[in-house]
């Protein structure tokens, strides 16, 4: 045989033509190997007839979950939305007496990196997306799937800046408040309202953000000098910010903000300047609960809402972010999009929620006395 490099030239470009067209045939038999596969799936998935889901508590979301899937394949969705720490006491509970209802789980991320993942309750989803446009890289950003851990068991659909800071603009000035540190003016003492801090996940990433990023002082004289009033009702609060009744939010969902201002509400969001930016995922981690009761169903289900259609209609009816390159997101705010070249804080990466953020709230709690 000759080898390519002492060939010559005219040799060398049959050679690379054979090569060529050996690693094409190669990349066709792989999709189709893929098709094969995922048509099994569709099939035997069809057979079940019906995946149950935990999602978001959002009507949007289980009108595009149910409405979506059901179009796409046939199959009802089961859909219930207790949301993360309730999901995960029931299927404590589930599990104790020997019952297993609940197929996928889609949620933040406390609940399956904190509980469903060290008590064994999740299979791996990198192996049973097998179908040929979710697994392709160049449809997603960075040109890979991204997962929530090490392990690529838990995966990530969204990921969105999230400014965690709103104002209602009739009583605060556009420009007025543009840091952090500028809520720390006594004029806003007693004057606005602050996600309660003890609240698992959502409210201890905020505050540990802070913590790692301004330190103690300023911790302490937010909480506690500003006396901010403390929420853990997030509608509650962005109504009485749309109403009037204060004028600032810390901790403000940006979900929940976006659906006030469709209302017509004179609310804004704010990106704080003198701080890294904030990476969330919202809702947008799917995980694939062990001894399913519909095996197969939940495979295909993690498969459509991690393809083209799934997500987009997913993220479209959360307001978040899709991870996939071919979900535009034209419709949404411009600051959800993150930029090159500007720092963040990836509140949900595997290293933030499992260590970093609880070693800060430590520290918080102590200090506030909470």
């Amino acid at each position: 045989m000759i080898h390519p490099a002492v060939a010559p030239r005219g040799i060398r470009r049959l050679l690379g033509l054979g090569l060529a067209a050996a690693a094409a045939v190669l990349s066709v038999g792989s999709a189709a190997r893929g098709a094969s596969a995922f048509d099994a799936l569709v099939a035997a998935a069809k057979q079940e007839g019906s995946v149950a889901v935990n999602g978001p508590p959002l009507e949007p979301a289980r009108e595009a979950l149910t409405a979506g899937f059901e179009r796409a394949y046939g199959i009802k969705v089961l859909y219930e939305s207790g949301g993360g720490p309730a999901a995960a006491a029931r299927v404590r509970a589930e599990r104790a007496a020997g019952k297993y209802l609940l197929d996928v789980m889609i949620s933040g991320p406390d609940t399956p990196l904190l509980t469903f993942l060290p008590n064994g309750w999740l299979d791996r989803v990198e192996p049973v997306l097998v179908d040929p446009r979710v697994t392709d890289p160049r449809v997603w950003k960075g040109g890979h799937l991204l997962y929530a851990d090490p392990q690529r068991t838990i995966l990530r659909l969204s990921q969105f800046v999230t400014p965690d800071l709103a104002i209602n603009t009739r009583l605060v000035k556009p420009g007025e408040i543009t840091t952090w540190k500028s809520l720390l003016d006594p004029r806003w003492q007693g004057k606005f309202i602050a996600k309660d801090p003890t609240i698992s996940g959502a409210g201890a990433s905020l505050i540990s953000y802070f913590y790692i990023t301004f330190g103690p002082e300023f911790v302490k004289r937010l909480y506690s000098v500003q006396k901010p009033v403390l929420t853990r009702d997030q509608r509650q609060a962005v109504q009485w910010l749309a109403q009037g009744n204060y004028p600032i939010f810390v901790g403000a969902d940006l979900t929940t903000v976006l659906l006030f201002q469709q209302q017509g509400y004179p609310l804004q969001m704010v990106t704080a300047s003198d701080g890294p930016g904030i990476l969330s995922g919202g809702f947008g981690l799917v995980s694939l609960i062990n001894r399913a009761p519909h095996p197969n169903a939940a495979k295909l289900f993690v498969n459509w809402i991690a393809s083209r259609d799934g997500s987009d209609a997913f993220a479209r009816s959360m307001m978040e972010l899709s991870l996939r390159n071919d979900v535009s997101g034209s419709e949404m705010p411009a600051y959800e999009i993150p930029r090159k070249n500007v720092r963040y804080m990836d509140t949900y990466g595997y290293e933030f929620v499992t260590v970093q953020r609880d070693a800060a709230f430590e520290k918080v709690r102590t200090l506030l006395g909470l």
